[in-house]
């Protein structure tokens, strides 16, 4: 008897502990469970004739609270920025979407632009793909040749280094938009991975089979916020690997958040790409901006733009956005 009443007392304890664990430490034992159980019981009183819940899972979740008042407004900020545009005759296009409810707008975002350094994009995510699939590590070494060297952007091809890891490349690449570690990881892919990307995304607006692919490729802002979506959303990659190129963007070379004047505690991930060469100028920043728990993807492309207004015209525009928000977290009951 005696030894049963320890196993009892014994059990009694670890069963506390448990619950203590669980309760302070967000330890995550029961929470899908929970989760479906919220999801049941809801759905039990709200069948009416259709037999199945009609609502989002964020609802049954707590994600997100039920009459938040999530914004599905932006018109107030589509004026703001198309009067900027049209009182300085700005070639650009903007497309921002809350990625927290869907809401959307745009400003010609459906415009292609030579897609410049955002091709480097869809490569991550390609060689990311071939790391789940197996057929890559992160921690393969890549040999970079002489005729991978390219001084046009980036500083890996003056850096003594005959070798480095498909993650050393992935971030010299996202980070600072290097052109050297972009065409080492290119060697990777074929015609067939981009094919495939393209009819994910409908990424590429040319011919896959043209002597100039990728080079010459055409994008529209609306494209290229479907794919910071698709991250954000962790749809064509796992959740480690979309948190990967996202983290590579928060420490761009551009330097957004100087030109569109953010505070500090703003994280900010975005590809740029700018190409001012035998009179062709483009300047280009997507990405995503998080405002305490909001979370806005934006893409600004933009074309015959001088070099140097260039950054502060998009940082700008992106001012506009982060003060659009940050207006509406204010107002009470309101969720961004």
């Amino acid at each position: 008897m005696n030894k049963l009443k320890k196993v009892i007392i014994f059990e009694t304890i670890i069963i506390i502990i448990l619950v203590i664990a669980i309760i302070f430490f967000n330890i995550d034992i029961f929470k899908p469970f929970i989760i479906q159980q919220n999801k049941d019981v809801y759905c039990e009183k709200h069948y009416y004739d259709n037999k199945v819940c009609l609502l989002s899972p964020r609802i049954y979740t707590n994600i997100i609270p039920q009459k938040n008042y999530l914004i599905l407004n932006f018109e107030s900020l589509k004026t703001d920025i198309q009067n900027y545009i049209d009182d300085n005759h700005f070639n650009l296009s903007v497309y921002i979407i809350n990625a927290r409810d869907g809401a959307s707008f745009g400003i010609d975002e459906d415009k292609l632009y030579q897609a410049i350094s955002l091709n480097k994009l869809p490569i991550a995510v390609i060689i990311l793909k071939k790391v789940e699939e197996g057929k890559l590590s992160l921690d393969t070494k890549l040999p970079i040749e002489d005729k991978d060297r390219d001084n046009s952007f980036g500083t890996l091809y003056a850096q003594p280094v005959n070798e480095l890891s498909v993650r050393d490349l992935l971030r010299y690449m996202l980070s600072e938009s290097d052109n050297t570690a972009l065409w080492v990881l290119s060697k990777k892919i074929t015609k067939e991975d981009l094919l495939y990307f393209t009819k994910y995304i409908d990424y590429y607006s040319n011919d896959i089979n043209s002597e100039k692919f990728p080079i010459d490729t055409k994008t529209s802002p609306k494209t290229v916020s479907n794919i910071f979506l698709s991250l954000y959303l962790s749809t064509i990659l796992n959740a480690d690997d979309s948190e990967l190129i996202l983290s590579y963007l928060t420490n761009s070379s551009f330097d957004i958040k100087k030109y569109a004047q953010l505070p500090d505690d703003v994280v900010v991930s975005q590809k740029y790409g700018f190409y001012y060469l035998n009179n062709l100028s483009f300047f280009h920043s997507c990405g995503i901006i998080y405002v305490e728990d909001s979370r806005f993807s934006y893409c600004i492309m933009s074309k015959d733009i001088e070099r140097e207004k260039a950054p502060e015209v998009i940082g700008t525009i992106v001012n506009k956005l982060y003060n659009f928000v940050v207006e509406g977290r204010k107002v009470k009951n309101i969720g961004i």
